[in-house]
């Protein structure tokens, strides 16, 4: 009787097995059958959007440090600057910045102009703000030494940021490869230089020390040509590496001018014609044009941001008398690749004024950057007052009137529907 019961069980065991087994195969030749494989490729997408956002110089100066320290805790925090623009900044692919300060450490003293060094607690706020890559390469960049230069990637890549502009050593390359959605995007960053001291380097007219000269990305406006080609050397050697987008950041320009100078014009084109995609610009603290560039053999579409402005800054206009210096703006280029034919073209390019709150909460100092879009919209939310509600107006206007004068091609980016970013 046992043995039969036990047949019983093996028999049914075997049946199940069976017929599980059956069905598997059943299934695995209906999904391969021309119209399940026809479905699937209907699946797949066709195109690939990569959303690269950028803004201009984060600066720290004497009163921002007194603003973000706190007695009882005995430390530095930032976070508070960018709560309102994160929910802009972090929804990016790519998300890229200037750094117009240093890392060198508690112990050299932090310090604001002319030469600036401050806490490491700007940079996790920086990376809590949702950005990726930090341009590193600026007239302020040697400001605190060579260990200044090396600290300030050490701290901004033990926090998992992307440094482009300077190296640890000259083997390393001049630029940085992120695969996105599958695409090779190739990132660099550019300062201009100070005129020569005899045969010496200069940033702001300070010696760069011989130990990192060839770990800056620097070109000098006096031997343009000369550097124009070894830039060109780079892109080449970034097509080689198989990049399929190229964008560079460049610090340039003149200080507090509205409009790109002629080495700015020149170097845009250059680089449109070695294949750039996009140049983001910093330096001037105030906002300057952006253009669409064509390359004069490929016939390709190019972006220039030839400056972004201050993203967060004190110059007021209390202290310059120049009320440019309080605007702002992230700029968002969507770059799309059909999958069909591996095409890359540029779907679109917007942007967001910015401008940033100065007001006191029990007796403290508070600064934020407002997206004006929210701000003007809902004012007591964004901590504007009547006296800050017509400079974010002023502000707004300043930008719109220059961004979007003698083109329909660049919209404004629209208010996210996120009550978090609110308070």
């Amino acid at each position: 009787m046992k043995r039969k019961i036990v047949l019983l069980i093996f028999v049914s065991i075997l049946s199940l097995v069976a017929c599980s087994i059956g069905k598997n195969i059943q299934q695995v030749l209906a999904d391969n059958t021309c119209e399940a494989i026809g479905k699937k490729e209907q699946q797949r997408p066709e195109r690939i959007e990569i959303n690269i956002s950028a803004v201009g110089d984060i600066m720290v100066h004497g009163p921002q440090l007194r603003a973000q320290y706190d007695k009882k805790s005995n430390a530095y925090n930032f976070k508070n600057n960018f709560e309102f623009i994160k929910p802009y900044i972090s929804q990016s692919d790519i998300a890229l910045c200037n750094l117009e300060t240093t890392f060198a450490g508690e112990n050299k003293g932090y310090s604001s102009f002319p030469k600036f060094n401050s806490p490491d607690a700007l940079g996790e706020a920086i990376k809590d703000a949702g950005f990726d890559i930090i341009a590193t390469a600026n007239n302020h960049t040697i400001d605190k030494n060579a260990q200044g230069v090396y600290r300030t990637i050490d701290v901004l890549k033990k926090l998992s940021l992307d440094v482009v502009g300077t190296k640890e050593n000259e083997i390393i390359p001049s630029y940085i490869i992120k695969e996105i959605k599958g695409v090779k995007v190739g990132i660099t960053a550019y300062t201009y230089e100070t005129p020569k001291f005899g045969k010496h380097k200069t940033l702001n007219s300070l010696i760069i020390p011989k130990e990192v000269e060839n770990c800056i990305n620097t070109f000098n406006y006096n031997e343009i040509d000369q550097e124009l080609k070894k830039i060109e050397e780079i892109t080449q050697n970034m097509k080689k590496d198989g990049v399929e987008i190229i964008i560079f950041y460049l610090h340039w320009g003149n200080e507090y001018q509205r409009e790109p100078n002629d080495y700015q014009k020149k170097m845009a084109q250059a680089l449109t014609d070695f294949g750039v995609d996009i140049i983001f610009g910093s330096h001037p603290h105030v906002i300057q044009p952006i253009a669409f560039m064509e390359s004069r053999e490929h016939q390709k579409k190019s972006i220039v941001v030839y400056s972004m402005g201050n993203f967060l800054s004190n110059q007021r206009y209390e202290i310059l008398k120049n009320r440019y210096t309080e605007d702002g703006m992230i700029v968002n280029v969507t770059m799309e690749k059909n999958l069909k034919d591996d095409k890359i073209t540029m779907k679109g390019v917007s942007y967001l004024p910015t401008w940033i709150n100065k007001y006191y909460k029990n007796n403290k100092k508070i600064y934020e950057i407002v997206p004006l879009a929210e701000g003007l919209a809902f004012p007591e939310k964004y901590h504007l007052d009547k006296n800050s509600l017509w400079r974010a107006q002023n502000s707004k206007e300043n930008t719109c009137n220059l961004i979007e004068l003698g083109t329909a091609e660049i919209k404004r980016i629209p208010i996210l529907k996120n009550d978090a970013m609110v308070k």
